[in-house]
């Protein structure tokens, strides 16, 4: 008869897991016993269990499969957390399996036990202990099904002797469903959003993360309809910055020209989006919204069309009762907005870069477009170094993780590393700044131990930048974000990865190149202006006064 790990780790083949990260420990022991000798699966020790949350995240993210973590009782249940939030607001399948003190002591405060059904209970969709071995075949199935089917987080806990136990019985083996079923609305649905779309003389589309995969239904609507797409933050990328339909994103990381279609359309049609920020939606448009959950439908504002269903079916059976239009004044006019715009935001960057002094950080940004690969993977990190490659880095077909509705720092390291597991044969960076960098630097180990090749570019500027940014909008003055950082090179060397430090502009692209065909990982450390703003493509009056209040006492303290 198989052990209770046995059969957990035969179930997570079946709905193709082939990686878990975690670090072992205690509780978790005899499922690491069992998972050593099973050579379907990889098991990646990372150096913190945060790192490994992130990188089941990531790796969910970008392959659309199953992400799995692990962490012992108590603080390594804990540190799994941030992460698998991660997990939960971007909607990314992943199941965490944690350990637990032995049932005979659970409820009596023993070494390292916590409650972790408690913990996990917001988190998890499928949050359960397994505390029999005739459960393992049946939970660890539902924990699969759950977190794929409704794209969040599972989670099962073990006790630690129930992992070693034997199973009794005929083990039962469920049906596994690796995709859900394509589904569209009703005709009746797609025609009366057709019919708006049609009359529309100013419609504009809202891509969204759900539509990112489906570049090539999303363009067939929006040529059919003379339609420019504006992108959310993590949907950066859906079509590439060049296209003719392209106006940026929106949001305070935004483009102008994303801003002024909103402002102006008479339709929006969100697609994979269920966007929170009102403040910048249309404010009397007629609104569509397609979505493969009913609940996201009308969440934040009411729509005049909901229709739910598989993204690529619904976007390509409304597009077949689309008409042709001829490109009209409205996106001419955004089009030549949207060069002007990225034009203006180039040569703000490029003139005012001077050799010897401090990179800004938004020229680093417009740079890297020109140096990675076309299809590189990129993962970027909370702060402004998001601010600078959402708007300055053209992006065309390069693969885009960030963490999006979390906002969490520290996920561009492990992401990067998930990134180059899944798709080992393209390029794999992490552009970082030097606050999150060293929220998880100690995982740049990991990279080097397993042999991936990654790149880390950091914008150092010495500071929580984006911290500081608001303190000065808030009108106070900079307060408790000034970093002090190692020499992140030398850091580099002693892992056994490469390191440069770059300080004149002149250098930049040598470094980056040489750090992208590398054959270990490495960090590029771009030192950075810490005065420059990551400003909204809009101010407002009190955003302008709070600045200058801050400056002032900043000033005359």
């Amino acid at each position: 008869m198989p052990r209770v790990g046995e059969v957990l780790w035969d179930v997570l083949v079946d709905w193709g897991v082939t990686h878990v990260f975690g670090i072992p420990g205690d509780s978790i022991d005899p499922l690491l016993d069992d998972l050593r000798k099973d050579t379907r699966l990889t098991f990646i020790t990372v150096r913190h269990e945060e790192a490994g949350a992130f990188m089941a995240s990531a790796f969910a993210k970008k392959t659309g499969r199953l992400g799995v973590c692990m962490g012992t009782a108590g603080p390594g249940a804990i540190h799994l957390i941030n992460g698998l939030y991660d997990a939960k607001m971007d909607h990314a399948p992943v199941l965490a399996i944690t350990g637990q003190v032995s049932l005979g002591w659970i409820g009596t405060d023993y070494f390292q036990e916590v409650n972790v059904l408690r913990i996990f209970d917001d988190v998890a969709r499928y949050n359960y202990q397994v505390s029999d071995p005739r459960q393992i075949d049946v939970l660890a199935s539902m924990a699969c099904r759950t977190a794929l089917a409704d794209h969040g987080v599972a989670h099962l806990s073990f006790p630690f002797e129930v992992s070693s136990m034997k199973t009794t019985g005929h083990v039962r083996r469920f049906t596994v469903v690796p995709h859900a079923i394509d589904a569209i609305p009703t005709h009746v649905t797609l025609e009366a959003a057709a019919r708006r779309i049609n009359a529309a003389a100013k419609p504009v589309m809202l891509a969204g993360r759900g539509s990112r995969a489906y570049r090539d239904a999303v363009l067939k609507i929006a040529e059919k309809a003379s339609m420019p797409i504006v992108n959310t933050l993590p949907a950066k990328g859906v079509i590439p910055d060049a296209h003719p339909l392209a106006l940026g994103g929106l949001g305070l990381l935004g483009a102008k020209p994303a801003h002024r279609a909103m402002e102006t359309c008479d339709l929006c049609l969100l697609v994979g989006t269920s966007y929170p920020y009102l403040e910048f939606l249309p404010k009397h448009a007629t609104m569509l919204q397609i979505d493969w959950e009913a609940r996201q439908v009308g969440k934040r504002r009411a729509v005049d069309v909901g229709l739910v269903g598989s993204a690529e079916p619904t976007l390509q059976a409304l597009a077949d009762l689309l008409v042709i239009r001829d490109p009209s004044p409205f996106l001419t006019e955004l089009q030549h907005q949207r060069q002007h715009w990225l034009r203006e935001i180039s040569e703000q960057a490029q003139r005012r870069v001077k050799p010897h002094h401090p990179m800004h950080p938004q020229w680093v940004a417009e740079r890297l477009s020109h140096l990675v690969d076309d299809d590189a993977n990129i993962a970027v990190d909370v702060g402004n170094s998001l601010v600078w490659m959402a708007r300055n880095f053209r992006i065309q077909n390069q693969g885009w993780l960030v963490s999006a509705w979390l906002g969490s720092m520290g996920f561009g390291l492990p992401a990067a590393m998930a990134a180059k597991i899944a798709e080992p044969t393209r390029q794999s960076l992490a552009v970082v700044g030097d606050g999150a960098f060293t929220m998880l630097m100690g995982d740049f180990v990991t990279a080097v131990r397993y042999g991936w090749p990654i790149t880390v570019i950091i914008l150092n500027n010495s500071r929580l930048g984006m911290i500081k940014f608001e303190q000065e909008v808030h009108g106070m003055p900079e307060f408790g974000t000034r970093l002090t950082n190692p020499n992140f090179a030398q850091y580099a060397e002693a892992c056994g990865g490469k390191g440069f430090t770059v300080t004149d502009s002149d250098d930049l692209d040598d470094a980056v190149t040489e750090a992208l065909h590398a054959k270990v990982p490495s960090i590029v450390d771009v030192l950075t202006d810490p005065h420059e703003k990551p400003l909204p493509p809009r101010i407002t009056a009190r955003e302008a006064m709070g600045y200058m209040e801050a400056l002032f006492k900043e000033t005359f303290p």
